[in-house]
């Protein structure tokens, strides 16, 4: 599996991570995941740690932090027990700035603002996440890069866009790290991302797959210091989210 990188040393490696691809290594995953590729890449099971980071770095096979299968974009992996401990440390303490990019369904009211809401495990659909008075605080931050009211979908596609209300291309910057945090909070008020067959709706979600193959989400940015030189770095994504959908919305 070739997976782009965006930056490598001794300590970490950073990389651009595309979309339909997994993360963690499961038993109901048939396909190559990220963790296989970290393992295949640097021979990381054939270490030996007698150190409890050590033994947990391996298990980890140096995965930081993760993305949704359907979301693209950038990853921090360590290649080091020392490295693995002083990131998990920064995501712990809320001491990485991360922001997303996505495609949601309306015209949001409000251009900027952040959503507070607690998230919990939805109990009927373990696969699904949700609002929960006993959820765990969770907080996302938005601002509304550009909006539209009109498109214009090729007739071969027979997508039904009645149930439209426009959509708006969004910067989100999570300020805690829950499962699936954008797309609930996003669902929640109102604005679903586009292509999301958990949350927009089975109707609505059929639809958008017609022109949208995946959920319309993107890590684009990641910014933390670096675990041994202590220099603070930003990583960008050279994935365009938009490319293959820009033909349908209107640009000045």
């Amino acid at each position: 599996m070739e997976i782009p990188i965006l930056f490598e040393d001794d300590d970490i490696v950073v990389i651009d991570k595309p979309s339909g691809v997994v993360v963690n290594r499961a038993e109901t995953v048939k396909t190559e995941t990220v963790q296989d590729w970290m393992d295949t890449r640097y021979k990381i099971q054939d270490l030996r740690f007698m150190s409890e980071e050590g033994t947990y770095f391996q298990e980890r096979s140096g995965l930081v932090h993760r993305l949704d299968k359907e979301t693209s974009g950038v990853m921090i992996l360590s290649k080091t027990p020392q490295a693995f401990v002083e990131l998990l440390r920064q995501f712990k303490e809320r001491e990485v700035t991360k922001t997303y990019l996505a495609l949601t369904h309306g015209v949001w009211k409000a251009p900027e603002g952040e959503i507070t809401l607690p998230l919990g495990r939805m109990h009927h659909n373990r696969t699904r996440y949700g609002v929960r008075e006993d959820g765990r605080e969770s907080t996302t931050a938005y601002t509304v890069q550009e909006f539209w009211k009109t498109w214009q979908f090729p007739r071969e596609l027979h997508v039904d866009d009645r149930g439209y209300g426009g959509f708006s291309l969004v910067t989100f910057r999570p300020k805690t790290g829950r499962t699936h945090q954008i797309r609930v909070h996003a669902q929640h008020v109102g604005h679903p991302l586009v292509g999301d067959n958990l949350y927009a709706g089975r109707k609505r979600s059929r639809e958008d797959r017609k022109w949208a193959t995946r959920v319309m989400l993107s890590a684009q940015s990641l910014e933390l210091v670096h675990p041994v030189t202590h220099e603070r770095i930003k990583w960008e994504t050279r994935q365009d989210l938009l490319a293959h959908v820009q033909k349908y919305f209107p640009t000045e």
